[in-house]
This record gives C-alpha cells, sequence and structure tokens, in this order.
C-alpha cells in the first residue's frame, strides 16, 4: 500500500472511530439547602425534560412523556431512566430520599389496559456495583384505579421513600439514585384508544438530612473546659 492510501486509510478510521464517541458530557451541579445535587446530562432521559433544584428537593417537567395506542396498535411501551447524585453538605448527614410523582390516563370503551412501573434505585455513589448490600431498589407502589374507560382523563400518582438511617448507610453520604418509568398502552380494537403519561405535578425527589451528631467524647471534653475556665475565673477573683 502506498504512503497515501495509508494516511487515507487512517483518515477514514478516525473519522469512524469519532462517529461511534458519545456525546460530550454535560456536568450540571446545584446546591440546595443541606445537599448537593449533580448529574450528567447524557444520564437523564430527555423524556423528563430538564431537571430543577428547590431547597433540597429536585423536580422534572415532563411534557411528552407518554404511551398511546390507537386503533389496532397493540401494546406500546415507552421508557426513561435518569440518574442523579446527591452529596450532602459538610455538617450534614444523609437521612432519607422520598419520591412522588403523578399523571393521568384515557381509555375508551373498547380499550384493553394502561400501566406504569416506576422504579428506584439508590446507591453508594464510590461503589456503583456493590457486593455488601449497599444499594436499595423499589417497584415504587401506585395509587389510582387504572381501569376505568369513561374516554375522560384520570389521575395516577405514585410514592415511596427509601430510609438511609440504617446501619447499612453509615458513613455514606455520596449516593446515586436513578429512577425509571415504564408506560404501557394497549389498544387492538378498531375505533378504540388508551393513554397513559407522566405529568409534571408531583414529579419530585425529595432529601432530608440532619446535622452531624458531635461524639460524646467531645461534649465531655468541651464541659471540662468549660470547668477549668470557671475554676480560674474564681481563683482571679
Amino acid at each position: 500500500m502506498s504512503i497515501r492510501l495509508r494516511y487515507m486509510a487512517r483518515a477514514v478510521c478516525l473519522c469512524l472511530c469519532s462517529l461511534a464517541l458519545p456525546a460530550t458530557a454535560t456536568i450540571v451541579t446545584v446546591a440546595g439547602d443541606t445537599v448537593i445535587f449533580q448529574w450528567d446530562t447524557n444520564n437523564v432521559d430527555p423524556l423528563y425534560g430538564t431537571p430543577s433544584v428547590v431547597g433540597d428537593s429536585i423536580f422534572v417537567t415532563p411534557t411528552d412523556f407518554k404511551a398511546l395506542s390507537e386503533n389496532t396498535d397493540g401494546s406500546v411501551t415507552v421508557s426513561g431512566t435518569g440518574t442523579i447524585q446527591i452529596i450532602a453538605k459538610a455538617g450534614y448527614v444523609l437521612d432519607g430520599i422520598n419520591f412522588g410523582e403523578a399523571g393521568d390516563y384515557r381509555m375508551t370503551a373498547g380499550a384493553d389496559s394502561v400501566d406504569v412501573n416506576p422504579w428506584l434505585r439508590v446507591f453508594d455513589w464510590n461503589n456503583p456495583v456493590p457486593t455488601l448490600g449497599t444499594e436499595e431498589t423499589m417497584n415504587v407502589p401506585v395509587s389510582g384505579d387504572l381501569t376505568i374507560k369513561d374516554g375522560n382523563l384520570h389521575d395516577w400518582s405514585a410514592s415511596g421513600n427509601f430510609d438511609l438511617t440504617t446501619t447499612t448507610w453509615d458513613g455514606i453520604n455520596n449516593v446515586g439514585l436513578t429512577l425509571q418509568n415504564t408506560l404501557t398502552a394497549v389498544s387492538t380494537a378498531l375505533g378504540e384508544s388508551a393513554l397513559i403519561q407522566k405529568k409534571a405535578v408531583g414529579s419530585s425527589i425529595s432529601v432530608s438530612t440532619s446535622l452531624v451528631p458531635v461524639p460524646a467524647a467531645l461534649w465531655l471534653f468541651g464541659s471540662g473546659l468549660l470547668g477549668l475556665v470557671g475554676i480560674a475565673r474564681r481563683k482571679k477573683a
């Protein structure tokens, strides 16, 4: 092969490799009151919209996160996944994570069904593939009757929480949280339709924290110092 052909081959190879690279990551960091939220935009499905932070809560505002099955479309499933990092600020420890979301659905009389399956995972950020239990998962309970077929919109909601005060999470104040939503709508008859969607109302993750407890030995040391100061003052008097 000539030198010119070798350079051309190398250029083609580099071009193909660059096409295979993932999109450039954008890391977003937002400080709450007692925690810091951080996420890679590549790890939050666009279906969720742009996250926003208020206090120690993070909200998402989906506008087109839905599954729609019309006529004989059959089963239509739409899924989205997002992962964020939660870091306790200095002087605080993580106590818990509370999750809530809401949406609505509509089915005509001849539609088959709708369903929503929210799934959560919390894990030690510094040990994302734990072997000793520093992770928990949850199929989040859904509230609301998902069987009404009158052609009108009806609400559904889901909520759950993780308790991070157990011994499993001792000393872990940097966690990851993954949310996956799977929406399913089924319609197999002509002229019928089924729709289910995740809405912005109630779609939030809030974090509870507490101040780092002061060790008992430090309290004793402090009270001892105060006692010595008092004795010194009495002697001077």
